[in-house]
């Protein structure tokens, strides 16, 4: 029945698409400026009377432009534009082939609203904000993230990941070239500050030119515009430094010319400095329809809890990483881009944890202390063919990743001592094709194709032998080893047609996906006699699990004069089996889900916008969530499961409004979300002194999350002042599981942080920023309700000085306090210094970095939940003097 409702739905959009035909035109032109210079970055639109465009192209190097529509409007024209100039609209006299002459004239802005020094700081086109880098610099810049971080209305954080008013970057061109797709971190922390222009924001970013018109796209970009002089030479950077058990070195080789651009680099430390994070994908894009699977592991063998702290300050590390990366632009609008990198990291962990359960009849805790050396050896290769033109896309990604972890180590719990192993083998090939076809003027055909193939392999070893009234009757054993490997296929493939017609866009899509999984896992016991053994058959999976969606799509746009509403819709029949022998398990599932979804976004005036989406959508658990046998996750937790096939329906609700007056420099932005999510199964947790049983069992779980946050940034040129603030607060209900009661909770949460920077007669900056969280963690028991409160204070502050042209120092204060109501308040301070000395008409400088000066010993965090309080402590790097001498030729 379902299926032939989708076929009814499928055959009326086809029967609306084919009735939209028209006669078919060409419009064709020149654009010059008044020099009668052809102008190459022109873009034309072909549009309504009241605005609304019907066809899009770009002017070629001759200024050329030739755009084909159908239509039976008498009353078109053509509407120009291009950076820099006037924008113009032409009339369309008649549908002949005789060619249009456009003549653009320079754009002057004149604002009396705004003093004219604005125009040296930023400029405004269309949907692209203009930086201007050289308003920006400051003369300890090095690279171009140093001066991305301080313009108004842009933060990075602690991962490199940037965003805009709120909205996160998806990617960083280099001249409109995409190198690296949301690996940008190697852009932005390698490229010279000195070789950019423009940090351009890019709001509405839909670089497929096939697709112009045919989609609305949310995401942001941002372009570096390259210097003249950067595109004209090989720019090689650098430092070299040593100083007190310190050491580090790199070497960056960057060139950007028109048709080939290249970043490579070399990089090696053991200053804290977590390579690990140097290919690591921090764009986010809005509009994926679909993602690579990842992996999940199964094994650990340390603590997931990691300190909210600088890894400068605590990680032991030895690290080497070094990339290629080149694009080169071939003929007929032909691009390839390779991307090769490796990562080869040594780091010791060392740390102590205290963790305490409250639960309703009974305290539970216990102590760890964990030292542990991490290897890891990882190659990972892309290569990348692209054709981008009005006409056709087409692009062919194929991705190869292959690490390999070895972690060992030991750990006492509650005073027993044991020793671990962890080898971990991962490999995965993928590759992901895209085909878009323009049918005509107003049509497109497009295919989407996803295939991917991954193995993981883990083998937890320890000794001695642990749980011995679990694993061997309660006698002493000398040895216990889990192993699993996964084994996955993934294979996803759409067809969509697209059309055009008046204010409206249509899609409708058919497509299949294809998910198959096998996991084979076993507990190996080893006697005091060395001989090895299995555990018992409660042990061990041997689960293949299929899952094929036969699914849909229809999807209608509405154009709004200053807006668009997008309602979506993909239906999907779900066939999941999974089968084991082993386990005698023979599962058959067949669900269907709708998948709806509505977007509304509307421009509230010149400068302010407001955003609505509604997401309903059904996710089915995997493997991993359905395997009966048990695993020893680590040396303190066994998991399994007693539930059906887990299934997931989220409801999701955000209004954001954001208002941006980029001539001002004023950005701010507001955000309200409601999330509702409903799941047949719920954790069981078995806490015992030092063990955890966790059960994965049948239950009508419902969880409830609102949010409430905001952020605004301003730049106050009367006082040269910097200052922006952001604030967010949450509610999150649900329930918890433990030792046989299911127990209601409640957290709430409140953050602010407010941060200034302020230059003192042009030679002083000082930067201050203050945070204040308080978590409030609330549990309902047979006795009454539990309340467990914890308060978080940070203030970080900097001084930098300029004494002349050749020498500068800055000085950074770090101060954190945890106060939680059933423990002494924690403070941990940090100070730093960097001295630099830049000899005059040098191209190089040198540099004495001077790391926790104060010589803090031992970082103590609390994190709390509504039922636990874990209070983790660390051993810091001692006190560090790092001398570098940093180059470029």
């Amino acid at each position: 029945m379902y299926l032939k409702h989708l076929l009814a739905t499928w055959a009326l959009l086809l029967s609306i698409i084919l009735a939209s035909a028209q006669q078919t035109f060409t419009i064709n032109g020149v654009v010059k400026d008044s020099s009668a210079v052809p102008l190459d970055v022109a873009t034309i639109a072909i549009v309504t009377k009241n605005g609304s465009g019907l066809a899009f192209t770009n002017t070629n190097q001759q200024g050329i432009f030739s755009c084909k529509l159908q239509t039976n409007d008498n009353s078109l024209s053509i509407k120009v534009t291009a950076i820099g100039y006037e924008q113009k609209i032409v009339p369309i006299s008649s549908y002949t082939s005789q060619p249009y002459t456009i003549i653009l004239k320079k754009k002057v802005n004149l604002l009396k609203e705004v003093k004219v020094t604005s125009l040296k700081k930023v400029s405004l086109v269309s949907d692209t904000l203009i930086y201007n880098v050289k308003a920006f610099k400051e003369q300890n810049d090095r690279v171009i993230a140093d001066l991305i971080g301080r313009l108004p209305g842009i933060k990075i954080d602690d991962k490199g990941a940037i965003s805009y008013n709120g909205k996160p970057i998806s990617k960083v061109y280099l001249d409109g070239d995409n190198l690296l797709d949301g690996r940008y971190k190697l852009a932005t922390n390698n490229v010279p500050v000195n070789a950019v222009e423009q940090v351009q924001v890019i709001e509405r970013d839909q670089p497929i030119k096939a697709l112009n018109g045919y989609t609305v796209t949310n995401n942001v970009a941002l372009n570096l515009k390259l210097t003249d002089s950067a595109r004209a030479i090989t720019i090689n950077t650098g430092h070299a430094g040593i100083g007190n058990s310190a050491y580090s070195g790199e070497f960056n080789n960057m060139f950007f010319k028109s048709k080939n651009k290249s970043i490579n680099n070399l990089k090696a430390n053991n200053i804290g400095e977590n390579l690990e994070h140097e290919n690591a994908d921090v764009g986010v894009s809005l509009n994926n329809e679909t993602i690579l699977k990842k992996a999940a592991p199964f094994l650990s063998i340390t603590s997931s809890e990691l300190p909210s702290l600088d890894e400068k300050y605590y990680l032991m590390n030895n690290d080497f990483a070094g990339n290629i990366n080149t694009l080169l632009k071939l003929k007929s609008d032909w691009t390839l881009r390779m991307n090769v990198a490796t990562l080869q990291l040594k780091r010791r962990y060392n740390f102590n944890n205290s963790v305490n359960y409250f639960l309703n009849r009974d305290t539970v805790r216990y102590t760890e202390i964990q030292n542990h050396l991490h290897r890891l050896n990882q190659w990972q290769i892309q290569s990348q063919i692209e054709k981008n033109s009005n006409a056709i896309y087409v692009k062919s990604l194929t991705k190869l990743d292959l690490p390999t972890w070895k972690k060992n180590g030991s750990t006492i719990q509650n005073d027993q001592e044991l020793t671990q192993n962890l080898p971990t083998q991962y490999l995965s090939v993928s590759n992901e094709t895209v085909i878009i076809k323009a049918l005509g003027i107003n049509n497109i055909l497009q295919y989407n194709g996803l295939t991917q193939y991954y193995k993981l392999d883990e083998r937890l070893e320890t000794s001695p032998g642990l749980h011995e009234n679990i694993i061997n009757n309660n006698k002493s054993y000398f040895f216990l080893a889990q192993q699993t490997q996964t084994k996955n296929t993934f294979i996803h493939q759409t067809i969509s047609f697209k059309t055009k017609f008046n204010k409206f866009i249509l899609s409708t899509a058919i497509g299949l996906s294809y998910n198959s999984n096998l996991l084979t896992s076993n507990l190996y016991k080893t006697d005091s006699l060395h001989v090895t053994s299995v555990v018992g058959d409660r042990f061990k999976n041997d689960i293949i699990f299929n899952n094929l969606g036969l699914l849909g799509k229809a999807s209608a746009t509405y154009l709004l004069k200053k807006g668009v509403i997008t309602a979506e819709v993909t239906p999907t029949f779900n066939f999941i089996d999974y089968n084991s022998k082993t386990n005698f398990i023979d599962k058959k599932n067949r669900y269907f889900s709708l998948n709806p979804s509505i977007d509304f976004r509307k421009n509230l005036g010149r400068y302010s916008e407001i955003n609505f989406r509604y997401l309903k959508q059904t996710t089915f658990g995997e493997v991993e969530d359905i395997y009966p046998g048990s695993i020893l996750v680590n040396y303190r937790q066994f998991n399994f499961n007693e539930t059906p096939l887990p299934i997931t329906k989220n409801n999701s609700a955000n209004v954001r409004f954001s208002y941006r007056k980029p001539l001002a420099m004023l950005f701010y932005n507001l955000n309200l979300g409601y999330d509702k999510t409903q799941q047949n199964f719920i954790n069981s947790f078995e806490i015992d002194n030092g063990l955890t049983k966790s059960t994965a069992i049948n239950f009508n779980n419902t969880a409830k999350k609102y949010s409430l946050g905001g952020n605004i940034s301003k730049y106050l040129y009367f006082a040269s002042l910097n200052i922006s603030a952001n604030a967010n607060t949450s509610l999150q209900r649900g329930f918890n599981f433990y030792n046989d009661e299911i127990l209601p909770f409640n957290i709430k949460s409140i953050a602010a942080t407010l941060t200034a920077r302020k230059k003192i007669f042009n030679k002083i900056t000082v930067s201050v920023s203050g945070e204040l969280s308080r978590f409030i963690n609330e549990q309902s028991t047979v006795n009454g309700k539990t309340v467990n409160t914890t308060n978080i204070e940070k203030l970080k502050s900097t001084w930098q000085h300029q004494l002349n042209q050749k020498l500068s120092y800055n000085v950074t204060y770090n101060f954190t306090l945890y106060k939680q109501q059933l423990q002494q308040p924690m403070h941990n301070i940090f100070l730093d210094m960097n001295v630099k000395y830049a000899p005059t008409k040098w191209k190089s400088f040198f540099e004495l970095q001077c790391l926790n000066l104060i010589t803090q010993k031992v970082y103590k965090q609390i994190n709390s939940t509504s039922n636990q309080l874990f209070i983790f402590d660390i051993p810091l790097r001692a006190r560090t003097f790092l001398l570098k001498y940093s180059f470029t030729f």
